[in-house]
């Protein structure tokens, strides 16, 4: 009988499942700054094979949040210094000003999806403001966060343009913003909702021009305020 092989969605669920799982290990402290991150440990933990570990950190990698030494294997990075922040921030405004630009050719479809996103950030935001989003309360706003990066997905998909949005998922400000909030205890969920609600009150008004100026003054938020935060740590 012939040995049925596995298809390449289920490998790349299964690549995908461990990813999510390093990255809920990188936030919640099990795997610190400067951890070396054995494959075949990472493998014998998880239960699985080697290769989905071996492809999940290829692509943990790209984020920033490991990285790889010849002859040493990978190791979880330090946290991003503020010149790294304000790079990563910058190269954001570049991307979703552009992306924001091309979506409005969407209208009124963009509208309509940017404040269903909208509905489910703010929903999000209220569960945890306030809240001091520490380890304990990880998963809350990790929810948060995956709600505040779909507004933005949502300008992305809209730009109709797939470089864009392959940048721009290789440019996870949430994914770093999210380690930042849980390690420093900070929380800007208010100011992030009200940043957002600009946003969406210029695209709904189809004013492209407002709707640009309200996306880079919250962008620009987050990086002074992420800036902050780890300037002062």
């Amino acid at each position: 009988m012939a040995q049925t092989r596995i298809k390449p969605l289920e490998r790349k669920v299964l690549r995908d499942t461990v990813y999510e799982s390093l990255v809920d290990m990188l936030m919640s402290g099990a795997l610190p700054p400067g951890a070396a991150l054995s494959i075949d440990g990472l493998a014998h933990d998880l239960q699985v094979s080697p290769t989905p570990v071996r492809e999940a950190l290829v692509h943990l990698e790209r984020t920033g949040l490991v990285l790889r030494a010849p002859l040493r294997g990978y190791h979880v990075a330090p946290p991003l210094s503020t010149d790294q922040i304000s790079q990563l921030l910058d190269a954001r405004i570049v991307l979703e000003l552009g992306a924001l630009n091309l979506a409005f050719s969407e209208q009124p479809h963009l509208a309509a999806d940017l404040a269903k996103a909208h509905v489910k950030h703010e929903k999000t935001a209220l569960a945890v403001a306030g809240v001091v989003p520490d380890r304990a309360h990880m998963d809350a706003y990790r929810d948060y966060m995956a709600a505040d990066w779909a507004f933005h997905r949502t300008i992305f998909r809209y730009s109709r343009n797939d470089y864009l949005i392959q940048q721009a998922e290789g440019l996870p400000a949430h994914l770093h913003r999210l380690r930042q909030s849980v390690t420093r205890g900070v929380n800007d969920s208010i100011a992030t909702m009200a940043e957002h609600t600009a946003v969406l009150e210029a695209v709904q008004n189809n004013d492209a021009e407002a709707a640009k100026a309200a996306l880079h003054a919250h962008l620009n938020g987050v990086k002074e305020r992420s800036m902050r935060d780890e300037a002062s740590s």
